[in-house]
This record gives structure tokens, sequence and C-alpha cells, in this order.
């Protein structure tokens, strides 16, 4: 499935990477990746599909369109798992810290 760069901005959000992230992880300059994201998708293919390869790493699944719906961007069942797993630790911790020593 081709990558659909006005979802770029979206992806990279979801796999929580700043744009210097992805800029080191893809080497591809930062200057290029706004200007994806601004919608100024005048890059070479293979640019695009380091950048795909980068996102799907970390768990960034792309959705092709379809007849009722256009391309999308979601995470995988994985690394949905293990936001949930960071959040209940980051609960059971705020929970020890708060609980008053005996």
């Amino acid at each position: 499935m081709p990558f659909d760069p006005n979802l770029l901005q979206a992806a990279r959000l979801l796999a929580k990477l700043s744009l210097d992230e992805l800029a080191e992880r893809s080497q591809v300059s930062r200057r290029s990746l706004l200007n994806l994201e601004a919608g100024n998708p005048d890059c070479l293919l293979s640019t695009l599909e380091i950048l795909k390869q980068v996102l799907e790493e970390e768990g960034v699944i792309f959705l092709g369109e379809t007849e009722s719906h256009g391309p999308g961007v979601r995470v995988s069942r994985e690394t949905g798992l293990d936001w949930t797993r960071k959040r209940a630790d980051q609960r059971r911790s705020r929970m020890n810290q708060a609980e008053p020593e005996t």
C-alpha cells in the first residue's frame, strides 16, 4: 500500500516521535519532514518508504482507502496494549507515592 504523506504528522504523533527523532531515525532532514507535514510531498518515493518503515517499526499501521473511508493510520494491537500497561504502571506509581508511610 502506498504511503500517504498527508498522514505523516498523524502517524508521527501516534508513534510518539518528535520531528527531530523521526529525522534522526529516518535520516531525512527536519526541513523535508516539515514540508511533508505541511502538505508539500515533493520528495523521492524512497524517502516516503523510509519514513513508512520507521513509523511501522514504532507500531503504526497505514490503512488504505476504501469505498466508504479515506486512507488512515492506526496503531498495532501490541502498541495499544503497551500504552495501556504504561498508563497502569504510572497510575500505580502515583498511588504508591500518595500513600503515607506507616
